[in-house]
């Protein structure tokens, strides 16, 4: 018998899910779209967007985050595919931030949902 690997989550970095929504702005090109965030890591970004974005391509995600300051983080299009019986696309995106501002404001943004989830759990 053939023992195959469990490939079923080979992620390096924990995910959060939230609900935020966000602004898609291509790097290369003057395209923007919108879409809803749902799940975050120190690595990534999970979106549904009614748009099907092109694979490998970097854009400048603005997310929004209630009463403070928007988020913005470079990211490139890893994954690409159809949700069942709807309209909607789930794209990954793998972070790549252009600078040392750019990657703490994401670690701090990352840190601040993985804490409010916390105190939801705790009470």
């Amino acid at each position: 018998m053939n023992a195959q690997p469990d490939y079923s989550d080979r992620r390096r970095h924990a995910r959060f899910e939230l609900f935020d929504y966000a602004v898609l702005e291509r790097v290369d090109a003057a395209e923007t779209h919108q879409c809803v965030v749902i799940d975050v890591s120190l690595g990534g970004i999970q979106v549904r967007s009614r748009e099907k974005l092109p694979m490998g391509i970097k854009y400048r995600l603005t997310i929004g985050r209630g009463e403070t300051r928007p988020v913005l983080i470079t990211a490139e299009v890893r994954y690409v595919g159809p949700i069942p019986d709807t309209d909607l696309f789930s794209i990954g995106f793998r972070c790549t931030p252009q600078s040392a501002l750019e990657r703490i404001a994401w670690v701090e943004y990352v840190h601040d949902v993985f804490k409010s989830q916390g105190e939801i759990l705790i009470g």
